[in-house]
């Protein structure tokens, strides 16, 4: 046997430039009581017809996922992917939905000591001689199964409180801990004559933790924390002004902000009283929602979850898109009223006889540095979590990023792709005429007096500096710093002429 090779020349393979940082799909999240979603899960779709089979196609959500995936934009374009967040307005318990399936009664009179193991209320216990030989229907079954959990009595109410029932219409087999509050819930299969399988409580089941009251903020940080792949957000339940107020202001606070849009419906009654509070709120937007069975609130969200920023020309104007919906402003003292409070609606026109309905006007709410129209502030979302994963991509990629000129060199080739790419679908708008005040805000920003022609003459002025800090441990470190001005997409939403006839 020869001397290994390696010995003198050892060569490794491996892909360079492997680790590339996903970027967010900006679809909608909504939140929902629905006890069918997990305690402190996001579960996602790409078409309504999946909606319908998980919650039932009668269901808010599912008449919330025609109208979102229903949608085509301008550009061809539909929402990709909606997800679901539970919110726990009051405590629940641990919860178990079996697998919908089509149960058969000889499957489980066939069952004479069967047995699967149970984690409920702090405890998990090994339960055997479950006899189901003499069931007479499904709904026996269930109330076999619920009487042996509940005998067991050293276990706690969780147990002794316990609930198992049938449920014909989803035609499954369903266990409610007879304890509310936080918990965890899990099965395992029977070592013997296994229960849980032929119950639906291992593959295809939904087991959900017990969970006490969530406040608004919790769920949010919880939510987000768990997965920001989301572009704006809702609550399917009525919520009141205190609690959009709190869910507002937990968007507003986000470092960085312009994260998420979070889109409420007001109505006729409590739009002013709304406004009133929530104007000064950045990132929220308000949308005149009167009819009950229709969501022109997730106007907004749709076309944001419908914009492929990775095309041409692809950024919206969120004013004059059509919807399926009942038009709730039609007379121009009802739209001056509405323009005044930044609120938008689904308005009528008509033109040549003919009634022309769409959204009006994408507006948000804010203070004066606050995105105050809707494609903006959506705008800026995409740029933001482009420009952090390809800054993020690089980091992972490399070895070091010199804290020196080199390294300045890097993060410059690293960002102009992504400006490039903005340019491209539009998010940056070339040759828009900037007033006295922004150039003058733009020199002073930049320290370049030819800056401002940049901006309006390519669209963006960029610079990286490196600069030394101290952290939280007392220690000094090196960080880098980009600045990116760039004219922002604003879009025409009046037109006026003069015809002059000679």
């Amino acid at each position: 046997m020869a001397i290994s090779q390696s010995r003198y020349v050892n060569i490794e393979s491996g892909v360079g430039g492997g680790n590339v940082v996903s970027r967010r799909q900006l679809g909608a999240r909504l939140f929902t009581t629905n006890p069918l979603v997990p305690t402190s899960a996001q579960i996602e779709f790409s078409t309504a017809s999946d909606v319908g089979n998980y919650f039932g196609f009668a269901s808010a959500e599912y008449l919330r996922a025609i109208f979102y995936f229903g949608w085509i934009s301008k550009l061809i374009t539909t929402p990709q992917k909606i997800s679901f967040a539970r919110w726990s307005s009051v405590a629940n318990g641990s919860t178990i939905y079996g697998k919908v399936a089509a149960y058969t009664l000889s499957t489980f009179t066939a069952i004479s000591a069967g047995d699967f193991t149970l984690t409920m209320g702090g405890f998990t216990t090994h339960i055997t001689g479950i006899n189901l030989s003499s069931a007479a229907s499904l709904a026996a079954v269930a109330a076999a199964i619920q009487t042996k959990i509940q005998s067991i009595t050293a276990n706690g109410v969780a147990w002794t409180g316990a609930t198992v029932t049938y449920d014909p219409t989803r035609s499954c087999f369903d266990l409610v801990s007879g304890a509310t509050g936080a918990d965890t819930i899990a099965v395992i299969a029977g070592t013997t004559t296994d229960v849980a399988a032929p119950l639906g409580w291992l593959t295809g089941a939904i087991l959900s933790n017990g969970q006490g009251v969530q406040s608004i903020t919790a769920v949010l940080d919880a939510s987000a924390a768990a997965s920001n792949n989301f572009g704006s957000f809702g609550f399917i339940p009525t919520l009141t002004l205190a609690q959009v107020t709190e869910a507002a202001t937990w968007n507003d606070s986000l470092t960085p902000n312009n994260q998420f849009m979070y889109s409420v419906p007001v109505s006729a009654a409590n739009a002013s009283a709304w406004q009133a509070a929530l104007v000064g709120i950045g990132g929220v937007t308000l949308t005149l929602a009167p009819i009950s069975a229709e969501y022109p609130e997730m106007a907004p969200m749709m076309i944001l979850a419908a914009t492929n920023y990775d095309n041409r020309n692809s950024v919206q104007n969120y004013m004059y898109q059509q919807f399926n919906l009942t038009p709730s402003v039609t007379t121009n003292t009802d739209a001056n009223t509405y323009d005044a409070l930044r609120i938008n609606y689904y308005g009528q026109t008509q033109a040549a006889g003919k009634q022309v309905n769409f959204y009006q006007r994408g507006y948000m709410l804010g203070l004066a540095t606050d995105p105050s129209d809707q494609n903006t502030y959506a705008n800026e979302i995409w740029l933001k979590d482009a420009m952090s994963s390809s800054i993020l991509t690089v980091q992972l990629s490399l070895a070091q990023i010199p804290a020196n000129s080199s390294g300045r060199a890097i993060l410059l080739s690293t960002v102009q792709p992504v400006i490039n790419e903005v340019l491209d679908n539009g998010t940056i708008s070339i040759g828009k005429p900037l007033t006295t005040a922004q150039q003058l805000y733009i020199t002073n920003a930049t320290g370049d007096p030819l800056a401002w022609q940049k901006v309006q003459n390519i669209g963006y002025w960029v610079d990286i500096q490196i600069v030394q800090f101290t952290n939280a441990a007392g220690t000094s470190e090196f960080k880098a710093v980009y600045t990116l001005i760039y004219s922002k997409d604003d879009v025409i939403r009046l037109v006026e002429g003069t015809d002059v006839l000679i």
